[in-house]
C-alpha cells in the first residue's frame, strides 16, 4: 500500500522504532527493498536521488515504482532523496511520489528556510509529505580532501532547528550529528548529548542519514531519542559484491547477466531485511495488519 511519510513516522513514533529508507537508483534496488519490507511485514520506505537522476528516469520510473508500493503487502512510502531542485521536485510529485527531501541545506539559513517553507505550502496540498536537514553532513569525500576537517562544523544546532520547524511546518527533519555519507569503512562516533538537545528542540521526527557505516549499538541507542527514518544505502548497494564474486568463482562458465542480478538483490534483500530489523528496536512487526 502506498502512504506518505507522516503515515509511517506517526506510527514509529507511537510504537518507538525507526522507518528504514533506501535509497534505489534502479528497479533490482526497488524489488529487493519492496520483497524484504513483505517478507518482515514491515513498513519501508525506498525511492531515489536526484543526483543519480542518470541511473533511472524518475519520470519513467516514478510510475512503476509507485505502483509496485501500491500493490505491496505492507505499507511502502515512495520518497525523493536530497531533491535539491524545485524542478526536479515537482517531476517527482507528478511521477507519483508521496514523500520528499527538500534539501537547500547547501544555502544560508534563511533561504533554506523559504526554499522548504514553499515546497511545503504545495506539498501539503496534496498530501505528500516533506522533509529538510538542519545542518549538513560531510560525505566521506569531504573527509579525504580535508583530513583534519573537524565534522562538529556542520552539526545541526537545537535553536536554528526549532526555528526551522516553526518556519516551515516541516514533517522530518535530517539532523547532523555524526554520521557520514558514503561511509564503507570508518565508523563515526554520535554525538548523544547534542542528538538529546535536537530532540528537546522539537517534537518532529528526526532523521539519521549515512546510517551504514555506524555501530550496530550507536543506531539502537539512536532511536529512543526521537530518530524515527534511517536512511541506508551504502549497506545495501556493496552487499551485492561479495555476492557476486563469490557466485562468479564457482561457476565453470560465463553466467547470464539476469542470473547476476538475481544475485546481487537476493543479497541485498539480505541487507535490507538484517536494516529493518535493527531499526525496528525490538518492536514485532509480525503481528501487525496493516
Amino acid at each position: 500500500m502506498l502512504v506518505n511519510m507522516s503515515t509511517l513516522m506517526a506510527d514509529a513514533e507511537k510504537n518507538n522504532y525507526a522507518v528504514g529508507m533506501f535509497t534505489a537508483p534502479t528497479m533490482p534496488f526497488a524489488e529487493a527493498v519492496i520483497e524484504a519490507a513483505e517478507e518482515m511485514n514491515a513498513p519501508v520506505m525506498v525511492g531515489q536521488v536526484e543526483c543519480w537522476k542518470q541511473y533511472g528516469d524518475i519520470e519513467i520510473y516514478g510510475p512503476i515504482m509507485a505502483d509496485m508500493a501500491r500493490r505491496a503487502k505492507v505499507p511502502v512510502c515512495l520518497h525523493l532523496d536530497h531533491g535539491q531542485s524545485i524542478q526536479y521536485i515537482m517531476k517527482a510529485v507528478r511521477s507519483g511520489y508521496t514523500s520528499v527531501m527538500a534539501d537547500f541545506s547547501m544555502l544560508p539559513f534563511e533561504e533554506n528556510v523559504e526554499m522548504v517553507r514553499k515546497c511545503v505550502d504545495f506539498c501539503h496540498s496534496v498530501d505528500i509529505s516533506v522533509e529538510a536537514m538542519c545542518g549538513k553532513m560531510p560525505s566521506v569525500y569531504d573527509l579525504a580532501e580535508q583530513p583534519d576537517l573537524d565534522i562538529r562544523e556542520y552539526f545541526s544546532n537545537p535553536d536554528e532547528l526549532k526555528e526551522f520547524v516553526e518556519a516551515t511546518h516541516a514533517d522530518a527533519m535530517t539532523i547532523s550529528f555524526g554520521t557520514v555519507h558514503n561511509m564503507k569503512i570508518m565508523q563515526p562516533m554520535l554525538d548523544f548529548k547534542l542528538l538529546q538537545e535536537l530532540k528537546d528542540a522539537t517534537d518532529c521526527a528526526l532523521v539519521m542519514h549515512g546510517s551504514s557505516g555506524v555501530e550496530t549499538e550507536q543506531i539502537k541507542q539512536s532511536i529512543p531519542y526521537g530518530i524515527r527514518k534511517i536512511n541506508a544505502y551504502t549497506k545495501l548497494s556493496t552487499s551485492a559484491q561479495p555476492a557476486l564474486q563469490d557466485a562468479m568463482s564457482r561457476s565453470e562458465e560465463p553466467m547470464f547477466f539476469h542470473e547476476l542480478l538475481d544475485i546481487a538483490k537476493d543479497a541485498m534483500k539480505n541487507a535490507v531485511k538484517e536494516s529493518i530489523e535493527l531499526f525496528g528496536n525490538g518492536y514485532d512487526f509480525s503481528s501487525r495488519t496493516w
